[in-house]
């Protein structure tokens, strides 16, 4: 108990690790309450609506409602929207009963069809499974009640990224910084130094992941209470919205227990799996590269197999579906398992705290087993077609960064995000642009008397054609007619508008420029910041280690004395650093401008970048392609400055570890908290520069400044601190 106690006191002594609690409780709250407001309905409006039902029998709910959806607008002041979603959840509590009766009448009709009714199959026998699945809660009453308080606090997805963040953290603290800190060789050699020192790690780390998840979700809960209110929780769990297929016969608390229990357990998955990669790795790099690579696999398995596929079981026994606790528990469901149903909630239970037991078992005796990971012994390696030549000092540091340090597989891992990142863009389709592509594409080019004559006489046969539909004598069939003769409209007055805005401008071209403005991030796309946190990461994991692990061994003191010195040494890891920033911006560059290329074309390239309304008032008018090249010189530029910047960082931590967690919460954590959805991180810290769209389409010194003096400042106190 002693070595456990131990363990817990330097996990919470950690300042980085406390730091990184209090941010994820922080940007947590922030999205709880942004996520609440971000629709049409806001909470307000839902609470209007709860308070005209409380006291009321769920058949007075129900008619009132209809009777709200029922009047015209205008006679009450309650949303719609909220009204018509209460109303079908309403009508779903009222009709439980009916609801479980459906289940066997569609179980024995479906059984009767000639596609279903084949006994060796699948869904068969999952027809035949589900409704005896449904006998303990055909006597159990729903109540409408308040749930979208629970739905708020359970079924988000940042707070189990935030959850994923501090599970991370909590795993690099207990299981790899002592190897770090060089502490290994001490800890092998005590008595309780193997199997039991890990198991304690394991326990302390339990503990932390328990604590997290339970604050966290109690902070969820009080928001969520203070926005929507929770309901009566002694309520059946069935009464929650979402949940009226649930086969569980518990109370509205007794499935947050079980909500919380479970999802401590999946991420304590999480931690353990991990734990177990922290063992069997050497060095940070390899810890984080093999993670990402199974977390990646994991993901793409999750979203990409189907529910119903032989292979379903990949789906739903998987690291990122354990954490998906409301889709395990909101509906009874058979998986898959080679033809053969299995429900999903035992397996579910089953298979995570099979999992977690094998992963620590694993860690335990593997790092019981493991010779010293610092000290390791040297054995003798053919080296077939490999001479005694002398190489440059920058091969050597390059061979160090790419094959000791494993920089190699950090670069692979990255490639294979990048295809998967332009396999998985999308062009939403939009009636509106499809018009628009239309009329700007038959128009593309110098604007000339042509162009505005055409645009001009569509004008005026769309306004003929509104003029006929004013007639009084007009025929149903006509009046459908005209309005098909109208659907291009909408993407023809954007158009239009556009012309007479840009018509007067000295170069301005009509062309098609949608996969502009998205690239150039005017329509409220974030792809600028995805590429930028895929390039800042693989910058992050090559660039933190080039010194930090030097100075973890001590080798400054025998650098210093070599010939080359200490100048030379630094030289090369500048270069080094330089290079990786340059290649990291490369494979975000060019991938991206070629995705976009192909999705959306790239006319108009020799046209001024004012024929895009959107940057009407550019201070320069230099054509479309020299703004993409004044981008991606701004974009290596910037990648560069953060690669110097990283490797500043690294030359200061006596550790990998170190290093890595103060460039990833400077450089990458701004970036995640944008992507999550907190909009105003676009403007802080590196954001700006690395975007570079937000400082052209808004610009402002501040942006600049934010990040310089922030460096500035640490240089000084750096400095200080050394005299």
């Amino acid at each position: 108990m002693r070595v456990l106690a131990t363990e817990l006191k330097k996990l919470l002594s950690n300042k980085i690790f406390l730091l990184i609690i209090a941010a994820v409780f922080v940007l947590n709250g922030y999205l709880m309450f942004r996520t609440a407001n971000s629709g049409d309905a806001k909470p307000a409006d839902y609470k209007a609506v709860y308070a005209e039902l409380e006291g009321l029998s769920d058949t007075e709910k129900l008619q009132w409602l209809n009777d709200r959806l029922g009047e015209f607008e205008g006679q009450h002041s309650f949303s719609w929207t909220v009204l018509g979603e209460l109303r079908d959840e309403a009508a779903n509590i009222a009709g439980y009963s009916d609801y479980l009766d459906s289940i066997d009448s569609q179980a024995r009709s479906m059984t009767s069809v000639s596609i279903f009714a084949k006994p060796d199959t699948f869904n068969y026998r999952s027809i035949v499974r589900t409704p005896p699945a449904y006998d303990k809660v055909r006597d159990v009453e729903p109540i409408f009640d308040v749930s979208k308080g629970i739905a708020l606090a359970t079924d988000n997805s940042f707070t189990d990224i935030l959850s994923g963040f501090i599970v991370l953290f909590a795993v690099l603290a207990l299981m790899i910084s002592d190897r770090e800190q060089g502490m290994s060789g001490l800890l092998f050699s005590l008595r309780r130094g193997r199997s039991y020192l890990l198991l304690s790690k394991t326990g302390a780390l339990a503990i932390a992941i328990f604590g997290a998840i339970l604050l966290i979700y109690a902070e969820n809960l009080i928001i969520a209470s203070c926005l929507y209110g929770l309901g009566e929780l002694s309520r059946p769990v069935q009464s929650l919205n979402g949940f009226i297929g649930c086969n569980l016969k518990i109370s509205v608390i007794g499935y947050l227990i079980l909500y919380v229990l479970f999802k401590f357990i999946a991420m304590f998955v999480i931690g353990a799996f991990l734990s177990l990669i922290a063992v069997n790795t050497k060095n940070i790099v390899s810890f984080y590269g093999i993670s990402a690579v199974i977390l990646i696999a994991e993901g793409v398995a999750y979203a990409k197999i189907h529910p119903l596929s032989i292979y379903s079981i990949f789906r739903y026994i998987n690291l990122i579906s354990f954490t998906k606790v409301n889709e395990i528990f909101c509906n009874y469901k058979n998986i898959n398992f080679w033809e053969y149903p299995v429900p999903l909630i035992p397996t579910s239970i089953g298979a995570v705290l099979v999992i977690a037991a094998i992963c620590v078992v694993l860690s335990s005796y593997m790092y019981a087993k493991k010779r010293n990971l610092e000290f390791r012994k040297i054995g003798f390696k053919f080296r077939f077609g490999k001479g005694n030549k002398i190489h440059s000092r920058l091969y050597y540091t390059l061979y160090k960064s790419l094959i000791m340090q494993k920089g190699i597989f950090i670069i692979a891992v990255f490639i294979v995000v990048s295809v998967f990142m332009g396999e998985a863009f999308i062009k939403k389709y939009d009636p509106i642009d499809v018009y628009y592509e239309y009329y700007t594409t038959e128009t593309e080019g110098e604007i000339t008397q042509e162009t505005i004559d055409f645009y001009d006489s569509e004008a005026i046969r769309f306004d003929e054609l509104n003029a006929r539909l004013e007639n009084p004598d007009i025929t149903s069939e006509e009046e459908r007619e005209i309005y098909k003769q109208l659907a291009p409209t909408m993407g023809f007055y954007p158009s239009y508008e556009r012309l007479n805005q840009i018509k007067d401008i000295e170069n301005a071209h009509i062309f098609y420029d949608t996969g502009y403005k998205r690239a150039f991030g005017i329509n409220g796309y974030d792809d600028d910041m995805k590429y930028a946190f895929a390039a800042i990461l693989l910058c992050l994991f090559l660039i933190s280690p080039l010194i930090a692990n030097d100075n973890k061994y001590r080798m400054k003191s025998v650098i210093n004395s070599t010939s080359s010195g200490r100048k030379s040494y630094i030289r090369r890891n500048i270069l080094t650093a330089a290079l990786y920033g340059f290649a990291a911006s490369l494979l975000w560059i060019i991938p991206y401008m070629v995705t976009i290329s192909r999705y959306y074309g790239h006319g108009g390239l020799s046209a001024s970048i004012r024929s895009i309304t959107d940057l009407i008032n550019f201070p320069l008018n230099i054509s479309v392609l020299q703004y993409i090249i004044l981008i991606c010189l701004l974009r290596t530029v910037s990648v560069l400055f953060t690669a110097m910047i990283m490797l500043w960082v690294s030359s200061m931590c006596r550790n990998v570890i170190s290093a890595v967690l103060i460039n990833f919460a400077v450089f990458a954590l701004p970036i995640i908290i944008y992507l999550l959805g907190a909009e105003f991180m676009a403007n802080i810290g590196f954001n700006p520069l690395l975007s570079v769209n937000v400082m052209l389409n808004e610009f402002s010194i501040v942006q600049i400044m934010i990040p310089l003096i922030g460096v500035i400042a640490v240089m000084i106190c750096e400095i200080q601190n050394r005299k």
